[in-house]
C-alpha cells in the first residue's frame, strides 16, 4: 500500500519523494545500513591484504561474499515479496551483526584459520541476499509509481554518500583503533539499521497475489525467475548486468591494492579514495534525480556503462595519487546511476507484487560477479592492477556498444 503525501497535495521537484513519511523512514534505514557495509567491506579488504600480502586473496573476499548470491538471492526476493520487510531487515541486521563479531575474532586472531575467515564472509554475502531485495521493495513500494526513479536515486544518493562517509571512517578507525573494533563497530550499525527497518515498515500489510497465496517461497523463486527471464527489456538488463559486474565492479576488491601498490598510499589514503568515490555517486544519483521521469531510460542506461567502462580503465593509470581522487569520482558516479537505472527498469517492468523477486532475480545475476573478483585478483597478482584495470574498463565499454547494437527494445525502454 502506498503512503500518501501528509503535506504536498502534489509534490514536486527531485526531492518529491521526501514528501512521503514512510519513504523518509525507509531512506534513513537503507543509509545506515549501506553505512555497516561499506566499513564491513573497508576493514574486510584492508586486513586480508595487510596480513597476506596478496592482490588475489584480497580480491577473493569479495568472491567469498558475492557467490553464495547465486543461490541466496532469489529466496531472498521471493521473501521479501511474501513477509514483511521490515521483519526481514531485522533478521538481515541482527544476523550480520553476528557474522561480523566472528569476522572481528578471527581478525584479532590474525586471520588464523584463514579458511574459516573465508566461510564466515560467505555467510555475510548471504545476509545481502536477504537485505537488497527488501529495502528496495520498501523504497520503490513508499511511493507512487510517477515518483520511483528519483526515489530510487536520491536513496542511492543518500547510501553511498554516507556510506562512504563510513569507509573514510572505518580507514580513521582501523588506524587508530585496528581492524577487530571496527568490524565489530559496523555489526553495531546493522543491528541499529534493522531495528530502524521495521519502525519504517510498522502497520505496512503485505499484499500477496494469488499464485503466492496458493504456492510456497520455492515455488515462487521459480515463478520469478521464469518471469524475469520471460520479459525482453528485463532479460537484457539482467544480462547486461552480469558483464559490468563481473568486468566493472570488480574494482572495488582491489582497490586496497591500488591505494598501497599503484599509488602508495596508507589505509588513511583508500579511506579517502573510497569517500571520493562516494561523492562522485552523489554526483551520478542528483544527475538523475534532475532529469525526473526520463522517457529514454533504457538508452541513458547504455550510456552509462559506456562512461562507467572508461572511467574504469583510466582512474589508476597515470599511477597519480591527485589524479586518482579526481577520476574515481567519475566511478562513482558511473556505479551509482548505472545501479539506479537498473533498478528503476526492472521495477517498471513487472507487476507491484513480484518487486521483491525482480531485484532478487538481480542480486543473482550479479552475483556472477566473483568471477570477476577472482579474475582481476589474479589479474592484478600478475601483471600489475593498472593493467587488470585497463582491461575490465574495455570489457565494459564493449557491453555497452554491445546492449546498443543488438537491444533495440532496451533502446526504447
Amino acid at each position: 500500500m502506498t503512503t500518501s503525501p501528509r503535506v504536498f497535495s502534489r509534490p514536486r521537484g527531485p526531492l518529491a519523494a521526501f514528501a512521503f513519511p514512510r519513504y523518509r523512514r525507509v531512506w534513513l534505514a537503507s543509509v545506515v545500513f549501506s553505512l555497516g557495509n561499506w566499513g564491513e567491506r573497508l576493514a574486510v579488504g584492508w586486513v586480508v591484504l595487510s596480513e597476506t600480502n596478496s592482490v588475489f586473496l584480497t580480491a577473493a573476499t569479495f568472491a567469498a561474499r558475492q557467490a553464495p548470491q547465486m543461490i541466496a538471492a532469489p529466496i531472498g526476493g521471493a521473501v521479501a515479496d511474501r513477509f514483511s520487510r521490515g521483519k526481514v531487515l531485522l533478521f538481515a541486521g541482527v544476523y550480520k551483526a553476528l557474522v561480523l563479531s566472528l569476522l572481528a575474532l578471527l581478525a584479532a586472531n590474525g586471520l588464523e584459520p584463514l579458511w574459516l575467515f573465508f566461510v564466515v564472509l560467505a555467510f555475510s554475502g548471504v545476509g545481502l541476499s536477504f537485505e537488497i531485495p527488501a529495502i528496495q521493495g520498501m523504497v520503490t513500494g513508499s511511493v507512487p509509481r510517477q515518483f520511483r526513479m528519483t526515489a530510487v536515486a536520491v536513496q542511492s544518493t543518500g547510501a553511498r554518500l554516507v556510506g562512504a562517509l563510513g569507509a573514510l571512517a572505518s580507514g580513521f578507525a582501523i588506524d587508530a583503533l585496528g581492524v577487530p573494533t571496527t568490524l565489530i563497530a559496523s555489526g553495531l550499525v546493522f543491528a541499529a539499521a534493522g531495528a530502524f527497518a521495521m519502525i519504517a515498515d510498522a502497520g505496512v500489510r503485505v499484499s500477496l497475489g494469488a499464485s503466492q497465496r496458493a504456492g510456497s517461497v520455492f515455488r515462487d523463486v521459480i515463478d520469478g525467475l521464469r518471469l524475469m527471464f520471460r520479459l525482453p527489456v528485463v532479460r537484457t538488463i539482467l544480462i547486461t548486468a552480469v558483464f559490468v559486474e563481473i568486468f566493472g565492479f570488480a574494482f572495488g576488491s582491489i582497490m586496497p591494492a591500488v591505494a598501497k601498490d599503484a599509488l602508495g598510499v596508507d589505509v588513511k589514503g583508500l579511506g579517502t579514495l573510497m569517500l571520493m568515490a562516494g561523492i562522485g555517486s552523489v554526483v551520478g544519483s542528483i544527475f538523475l534525480v534532475s532529469l525526473g521521469n526520463y522517457s529514454r531510460k533504457g538508452l541513458l542506461l547504455i550510456i552509462i556503462i559506456i562512461f562507467y567502462g572508461l572511467f574504469v580503465a583510466t582512474f589508476s593509470a597515470s599511477g597519480s595519487y591527485v589524479l586518482a581522487l579526481i577520476l574515481i569520482v567519475g566511478v562513482g558516479a558511473s556505479a551509482a546511476a548505472f545501479d539506479t537505472m537498473q533498478w528503476t527498469l526492472l521495477q517498471l517492468n513487472v507487476p507491484d507484487e513480484m518487486r521483491g523477486r525482480a531485484i532478487g532475480a538481480w542480486v543473482f545475476a550479479i552475483g556472477f560477479g566473483w568471477i570477476g573478483h577472482l579474475g582481476l585478483g589474479a589479474v592484478g597478482e600478475v601483471f600489475g592492477v593498472q593493467w587488470a584495470l585497463a582491461g575490465a574498463g574495455i570489457v565494459v565499454v564493449a557491453t555497452g556498444l554491445a546492449a546498443l547494437a543488438v537491444s533495440p527494445r532496451l533502446r526504447r525502454a
